[in-house]
């Protein structure tokens, strides 16, 4: 019976542990999901990098983050764009990838800030808060990412509010599905191994 205690105990430890990152990140972001129609107006957006094909061009789902930026700052709630990602992705460097992208589609090319030291989230956010000296930021990216990114943000000291592309209602609802299951883990990591 001791044994079978023990065994629960343990089991509901386990489960109050996988819980507690998930329960976090929606705490955290709470109130701070917008659509571009309802976001509050920031000074900049951080786009957050996806990866790059290996033609050169972003991939499907950075294109859905972009192209969300590009609405942000057409309908005028954002005036400059951070596009921050990996400096090396399929041999090309992201954040130049999402820029030349940004100004081939009408965005001025003094609009876009280059970050590519955003080699994953928590790193981005880092930047923006201490290199960039940003207080306040509109987090662009994938609408399964979104929660875990404003979080981690906020945990840098900034005010983040977030809008996300909706990657399952553009046709890619296999990566959606994929990518909230990784976010599970990846929501783990940000909460017991960046504190």
């Amino acid at each position: 019976m001791r044994g079978l205690r023990k065994g629960l105990a343990a089991l509901a430890g386990l489960g109050v542990a996988a819980a507690l990152p998930s329960a976090w990140a929606l705490a955290r972001s709470a109130r701070r999901i917008s659509t571009v129609q309802d976001a509050p107006a920031t000074e900049y957006a951080l786009v957050l990098g996806a990866g790059v094909r290996w033609d050169g061009l972003p991939s499907r789902i950075l294109q859905g983050r972009l192209n969300v930026a590009r609405e942000l700052f057409e309908a005028g709630r954002i005036r400059r764009i951070i596009v921050s990602g990996s400096p090396e992705s399929r041999g090309h460097s992201e954040p130049v990838v999402m820029r030349h992208h940004l100004v081939s589609h009408g965005i001025p090319a003094a609009a876009v800030v280059l970050d590519e030291s955003g080699v994953d989230t928590w790193a981005s956010c880092r930047r923006a808060a201490e290199d960039f000296g940003l207080r306040e930021v509109t987090v662009v990216t994938t609408r399964f990412h979104l929660r875990r990114a404003v979080a981690l943000c906020r945990r840098a000291g900034i005010d983040a509010h977030g809008v996300g592309h909706d990657a399952a209602a553009d046709g890619l609802r296999r990566v959606s599905a994929r990518g909230a299951r990784r976010e599970f883990l990846a929501t783990a990591k940000a909460f017991w191994w960046r504190r």
